[in-house]
């Protein structure tokens, strides 16, 4: 079982080990013309393997030595900083075309747009949400699912993301 909080020695807590990770890598990037697009902290109960995983955008793509030279500039300043105590794996790469969503903001581009959100507790007898995001009035955004609209609050969302529908391709066993 995968968590995305854990409470780690010295007092920081997963809130407060984004927001370093993000003072240190966002002028790095920003020098390159890299945006970060988001960071997820993993850990496998028990706290024994932590990971670490960063994500990179730009308006021309990530290409992968984008991502390895940040692993190595982050990675060399983790051992330094011993932010995160112990073993953990890093990892960088492009948010993908699944992309997750850290925040509300990031969700404008993609109005329209197929997305999946999982509530932290169940809205109408469940947590799980697929469909068409149709609005986004901060502090909220509107989905549309079989022509049922859902106004979910972002302070509610455990988890959101992108869902790839390939241009032209109909329903899966559908041709």
């Amino acid at each position: 079982m995968w968590s995305t909080f854990f409470f780690l020695a010295g007092g920081m807590d997963k809130t407060e080990i984004q927001a370093r990770l993000l003072e240190i890598i966002t002028p790095f990037c920003h020098a390159r013309d890299i945006d970060v697009w988001g960071v997820e902290l993993l850990f496998e109960a028990g706290g024994r393997y932590k990971i670490v995983r960063i994500y990179l955008d730009s308006p021309t793509g990530i290409s992968i030595d984008e991502c390895t030279e940040v692993s190595r500039h982050l990675g060399l300043v983790l051992d330094v900083e011993d932010i995160i105590p112990g073993a953990y794996t890093l990892e960088v790469s492009s948010p993908g075309l699944e992309r997750p969503f850290f925040s509300l903001e990031q969700m404008q581009g993609y109005l329209g747009q197929t997305v999946h959100i999982r509530l932290h507790s169940g809205l109408e007898g469940r947590k799980n949400f697929k469909g068409r995001l149709l609005a986004l009035t901060p502090p909220t955004l509107t989905l549309v699912i079989e022509s049922t609209e859902y106004i979910l609050a972002w302070q509610d969302v455990a988890k959101a993301h992108l869902v790839y529908e390939h241009p032209g391709q109909g329903k899966p066993g559908k041709r």
